[in-house]
């Protein structure tokens, strides 16, 4: 979690990434109500230099190949920020990445 526009993290380890949650709090008055407002999602892999843009003109689900193709280039140990970015004048608060893993300790036990 992050003040603003932007979060950074290192990807644990131990951990088999199997989807990412990204969570935005913003500000919004009733001249900008804010429900077609995110346009993009800059992801950055500063140890494989490595730049992901995923662009949007709505609020979207991160069920899709775009969101696949970004998760599928981090691994562990990687240093990775996030940006975002709104139209309308909107300010960003807090950005917070969720990474959702797999234990790598899981994967190999025969329950």
């Amino acid at each position: 979690m992050s003040e603003g526009h932007s979060v950074s993290f290192i990807v644990p380890q131990d951990c088999d990434m199997k989807r990412v949650a990204l969570c935005i709090v913003f500000l919004s008055t009733l001249e900008t109500v804010a429900t077609e407002c995110l346009t993009s999602v800059l992801v950055v892999s500063y140890t494989k230099c490595t730049l992901h843009i995923h662009k949007h003109d709505t609020l979207i689900s991160s069920i899709n190949e775009d969101w696949h193709g970004i998760m599928s280039n981090l691994g562990s140990g990687d240093k990775v920020e996030v940006f975002v970015s709104f139209d309308h004048g909107l300010e960003v608060m807090n950005t917070t990445v969720y990474l959702i893993c797999e234990p790598a300790a899981k994967k190999n036990c025969n329950i």
